[in-house]
């Protein structure tokens, strides 16, 4: 075509008002893969290419550790959303088994070599998907490809009982949630260069249960050389007991023996789920393995950040470490670990306690304060577990800078409303609201605050906070108009974000939080009736990630018996 009919058609196109999209250079939707190509989707409102359900790991058979997939002669269709894992979604068993597949967006743009953050979502490693973070908001004005990927979840990810604990060094920890993560490392390492990523420059994130992974990954020998930086939300320093697991576990499938007949009483189905007899422990793996996914998924449900009530990342020596963060050897990257300050204020919302009584804790005084104790010195002992107490656990043996950071959006009552602030605050992953254009949990009225000034300049510093970091191992940034830094044990700091109605408030604090003085401020807290603390430090607070010096000062039951 002549330049001037070039011009023609664009001037012709410009009238019409589609020109750019017509001429926009961008970045192809058909990728191939090692295994073949995948097609995708182009995203208008971010200017984005989405690939939705990308398998990475053949995890068709239950129990066993997810095999690499075959090539595939025909494009795959991945311009919708994938299935998600079985897993009790709190009123009925929803997904398929081994849907272990990806989610990619990258900018819609010529640019290659970019840097890559592979998310985990989050969920008590039991329930959620790769969309809990939709990251098209984020690959766009961070300029990176994003990757949130899927595992197998509940007992079908978690589960070291001796009949199962047979075979590879993976399946024999038991830990095949984090050996499907380990998998979709491997497949990004192989394939993302063919979207634009750079394959030597990979940040491992996640939230919750996926930050509790990621931190993990860093004590695992399997995982050496997988990501050259990490970025834990929320997660913390955890691994499990492995015996004390498998009892666990062999407890909640019990009754399921007896209802089936295969034993008389739970003692005995017990017994023989944990018997290592090898005629035993085969006629256990060919019962677990052909009961239906409906009755094994709702299994140790709503665990509510217990490790003794779901019991995952078993220490066993081998994949993990049975000394957990005790050990001295580390996979040392650039680390940056985050902690909201009202990280309890879900879970307290969804204790028993408070749970149906959620209208009295807005109107009425007592109940109130009631809530108002039990999430301050809940989220006051889970942010420091999250952040402080995480990086003073490693600081000794970690070859590598730490950044920590605090959220702290969800306090200005006069930004958020009163009732927000008393029942939500900066809850346990409202970062996530600042990275997408989903609120973060879901409400009409804060969606509404986050299109404010104030918050959208927070979201654009957060983001390039953690652009930078992926890129250079420093989160530091122009927009942060403040120094972020690194972690030691004497100065303690910590990035704080939260934002004014008209303008972002980033500021650097010196922690001076402490284990023993949050138990001292309860101790001397009369807020509430003896009656109602007692109950709450016995019944609400207890057995949770954070609360082993709590459980020990007071004596609370011990929830692996």
């Amino acid at each position: 075509m002549k330049k001037s009919s070039i011009v023609t058609a664009l001037s012709l196109c410009m009238a019409l008002g589609f020109a750019f999209d017509v001429y926009a250079e961008g970045f192809s939707t058909s990728v191939k893969t090692r295994e073949g190509i995948v097609n995708g989707v182009q995203d208008t409102k971010h200017a984005t290419i989405n690939w939705w359900g990308i398998p990475y790991a053949d995890g068709s058979k239950r129990f066993e550790m997810a095999k690499p997939l075959k090539a595939h002669k025909e494009a795959l269709d991945c311009s919708k959303v994938g299935s998600v894992n079985v897993q009790f979604n709190g009123k009925k068993v929803i997904g398929e088994e081994g849907a272990l597949v990806l989610d990619i967006t990258r900018p819609n743009t010529d640019a290659k070599n970019l840097p890559v953050l592979v998310f985990i979502h989050g969920g008590n490693n039991q329930t959620s998907n790769s969309r809990l973070w939709m990251g098209q908001k984020f690959a766009e004005e961070a300029n990176v490809v994003y990757v949130s990927i899927q595992y197998r979840l509940g007992v079908f990810g978690w589960n070291n009982l001796p009949a199962i604990a047979q075979g590879n060094k993976w399946e024999e920890s038991g830990n095949l949630g984090f050996a499907d993560q380990y998998m979709a490392l491997s497949w990004v390492r192989d394939n993302i260069k063919a979207f634009g990523g750079n394959p030597d420059n990979v940040t491992v994130s996640g939230f919750s249960a996926g930050g509790r992974d990621v931190m993990a990954m860093l004590i695992s020998p399997e995982f050496k050389g997988k990501f050259q930086k990490a970025i834990s939300f929320s997660g913390g320093c955890t691994v499990a007991n492995y015996k004390d697991s498998q009892n666990v576990i062999a407890k909640n499938i019990a009754p399921l023996v007896v209802e089936d007949g295969v034993k008389d009483n739970i003692l005995s189905a017990k017994a023989w789920l944990l018997s290592t007899n090898k005629k035993d422990m085969k006629a256990v793996r060919n019962y677990l393995t052909n009961v239906k996914a409906e009755r094994l998924a709702p299994l140790m449900a709503g665990a509510g950040i217990r490790m003794s009530a779901f019991p995952h990342l078993y220490g066993d020596g081998n994949i993990l470490p049975k000394k957990g963060f005790a050990t001295k050897s580390f996979n040392s990257v650039p680390l940056m670990m985050l902690a909201s300050t009202d990280e309890f204020s879900s879970f307290a919302r969804r204790d028993k306690f408070f749970k149906d009584r959620m209208d009295a804790v807005i109107s009425e005084k007592e109940p109130k304060k009631e809530f108002r104790f039990a999430n301050k010195y809940g989220s006051l002992m889970y942010g420091y577990f999250n952040g402080q107490e995480s990086a003073e656990n490693i600081y000794k043996s970690y070859k590598n800078k730490m950044y920590v950071t605090a959220f702290n959006f969800g306090h200005n009552k006069e930004l958020v409303g009163e009732n927000y602030n008393t029942t939500t605050g900066a809850i346990h992953g409202i970062w996530l609201s600042f990275l997408s254009d989903q609120p973060y949990p879901w409400n009409k009225e804060i969606k509404e605050v986050l299109a404010k000034p104030g918050p959208k300049e927070l979201s654009k510093a957060f983001i390039a906070s953690l652009g930078a970091f992926m890129r250079t191992g420093n989160p530091n940034t122009p927009e942060l108009g403040q120094t972020w830094n690194a972690w030691t044990p004497n100065y303690k700091p910590e990035l704080v974000f939260d934002a004014h109605e008209n303008m972002a408030n980033i500021y650097s604090s010196n922690s001076r939080v402490t284990y023993a003085g949050i138990l001292a401020e309860m101790e001397d807290d009369n807020s509430i009736s003896k009656e109602a603390k007692d109950y709450i430090i016995a019944n609400v607070l207890n057995g949770r990630w954070f609360s082993n010096g709590l459980d020990e000062k007071y004596g609370n039951i011990n929830l692996w018996k």
